[in-house]
């Protein structure tokens, strides 16, 4: 913008790509300087305002009939991934010989910092190459996508004339997908039967219902598997959010009815009062899978995809934030297969959704809610046109959330649960005692500090917890 210098518009597709490059970009830093992005009053940008920039070029820029460009058609920008800025980038489109010592070639012709690590997925492609490129910091990540991106490189195994636009953006869930595919090692000290456990990214786990081959139903191990693996959660004090999702084609299908069958149509005992004994206590054991989701307090994104049947219902409602997809619903299964919902759902769904009535209906008639009551209902806070956007977009919020204090963000988890069972004046009580002790850790002073000047919370290294 000639008027303003060092100031520039951009013109989106939509409302959605406006308001995630705002939260993605702004106060963000490139070549030392802070970024301010915020809405323009300007309706549209209009090409005769333009004038020559120094180095010659046209200040107005058009896009649309690039083959990079994919806002051009609505479907087009439906397929768009845009990312929380990181210090790990995807590149994808090229070429198959690639090297690590290509790229130290390429960041030091054009003047940026070479990345601290490379990796080349095995392609499945035999045309071009794609993998990972690590930087040490976030800002040297995106000075380098501002120069890297779709540069040309060229391919030897076609014409000398033939060139690819290399392609770079912050890594996505699909990018994770296939680094952990590259990497398949569960997170240290969790090996499941049921469960996959992979660190997604600094201080974020992502807990995977790993039976897909079943729609993820919840067999013997999955009941068991659950309380360790969030138990271990809780006392891990490099992990700050959890992501939970389902693997394959829904979430779950809840109970496993053919495994679970000897437990619920066969229990021990030899009288009434012995078989009321014995699954007292196993009800007992089935409702701590999900509570102690809730006991953990480290907040907790369920990414519901596809189906979320059953038990599926009792898992969610135990969870801190819930994303769907488009095609996902809801339903609370249990009086279709003759019992009542027994591990959490009629108990915390009326408290997610503050509609008794509705909760009853879904209940007793065991309906299917889908993704759109879903959101206007308030069980989930936002949808999503499929699992890979959703995922992107939870573990962009997991990201946010790990860049905060430890000690708030879980004090706030344990004071909001706590409240939500007490009156105004105990909880209030209550937090008087929490905060009597918590208001003295250093990340007080740390977050203030920052505030005062105008750091965002990501520069700040909060202790472990």
């Amino acid at each position: 913008m000639k008027s303003k210098p060092g100031a520039a518009m951009v013109e989106m597709a939509d409302g959605y790509a406006v308001d995630r490059a705002i939260t993605h970009l702004n106060n963000n830093f490139m070549f030392g300087q802070k970024l301010n992005v915020c809405v323009s009053k300007q309706p549209a940008i209009m090409p005769g305002q333009s004038y020559g920039l120094e180095d010659g070029s046209c200040s107005y820029k058009d896009f649309s009939e690039s083959r990079n460009n994919r806002f051009s058609t609505p479907e087009q920008a439906a397929k768009n991934r845009i990312q929380h800025p990181s210090n790990v980038l995807h590149f994808f489109n090229a070429p198959l010989e690639v090297t690590e010592e290509n790229f130290f070639e390429i960041c030091d012709e054009l003047g940026v910092k070479r990345p601290s690590s490379v990796k080349v997925f095995s392609g499945k492609s035999e045309r071009s190459s794609s993998g990972l490129l690590e930087w040490e910091s976030k800002s040297d990540a995106l000075e380098t996508l501002g120069f890297l991106n779709h540069y040309q490189m060229k391919n030897p195994r076609l014409t000398a004339s033939t060139n690819l636009g290399l392609s770079l953006r912050p890594m996505s869930a699909s990018a994770q997908e296939e680094a952990s595919k590259a990497s398949p090692e569960e997170a240290p000290g969790h090996s499941y039967e049921s469960l996959r456990v992979t660190a997604a990214q600094k201080h974020v786990l992502h807990v995977q219902l790993n039976r897909p081959e079943k729609r993820n139903a919840m067999n013997k191990a999955f009941w068991r598997e659950m309380v360790v693996c969030f138990n271990k959660i809780a006392e891990d004090s490099d992990c700050r959010v959890v992501v939970i999702s389902g693997a394959g084609k829904m979430f779950t299908s809840g109970i496993d009815l053919m495994d679970m069958a000897s437990d619920l149509l066969q229990p021990a005992g030899d009288d009434t009062a012995r078989i009321s004994w014995h699954l007292h206590s196993l009800i007992t054991r089935y409702q701590e899978t999900f509570s102690v989701i809730e006991k953990c307090p480290k907040p907790v994104i369920a990414a519901i995809h596809g189906g979320c049947i059953g038990g599926g219902v009792d898992l969610i409602t135990a969870c801190d934030i819930r994303y769907s997809t488009q095609d996902s619903f809801f339903q609370v299964k249990e009086v279709d297969i003759g019992l009542a919902a027994d591990v959490g759902t009629l108990q915390r769904l009326p408290k997610v959704i503050g509609n008794q009535s509705l909760v009853n209906e879904l209940a007793y008639t065991a309906r299917k809610m889908m993704a759109d009551e879903a959101l206007e209902s308030g069980l989930v806070s936002r949808l999503f046109p499929d699992k890979e956007t959703m995922l992107d977009a939870a573990f962009t919020l997991a990201a946010e959330i790990s860049s905060k204090s430890p000690v708030a963000v879980q004090s706030t988890k344990i004071n909001l649960i706590y409240s939500r069972d007490h009156s105004v004046t105990e909880s209030l009580n209550y937090m008087k005692s929490w905060n009597m002790s918590m208001l003295q850790t250093k990340d007080v002073m740390k977050s203030v500090q920052a505030a005062i000047e105008k750091k965002a919370l990501k520069t700040i290294t909060f202790s472990k917890l």
